[in-house]
């Protein structure tokens, strides 16, 4: 039972971070090959803190899995909406000061 929740948890949580770093970095470019203008792009926030969480707290059950560790750290380290970019943010804006209006 706690490994199907394991792999439940690790396949929403994939999911959540592939969204976060589609709206992060992709989706821009993708509206400007399709001819649309800066002005008409919006941005918008994916889910933050769920996806890093739910594949973090899937691998108590799943670590012994070839590949599984170094496929959650990927999946971690391209969630956009984690808690580790929310810091690195911040420190980056407290190292180099705000952004000019």
């Amino acid at each position: 039972m706690s490994t199907t929740l394991a792999w439940l948890a690790v396949g929403l949580g994939a999911l959540l971070c592939l969204i976060n770093f589609y709206l992060s970095f992709i989706r821009h470019p993708l509206n400007r090959l399709r001819g649309l203008s800066k002005e008409s792009h919006r941005w918008v926030s994916g889910f933050p803190l769920f996806g890093s969480l739910l594949v973090g707290l899937s691998l108590i059950v799943l670590h012994d899995l070839p590949g599984m560790v170094p496929v959650a750290v990927a999946l971690i380290l391209i969630d956009t909406g984690g808690i580790h970019w929310f810091v690195g943010t911040m420190i980056y804006q407290f190292v180099f000061g705000r952004s000019k209006p």
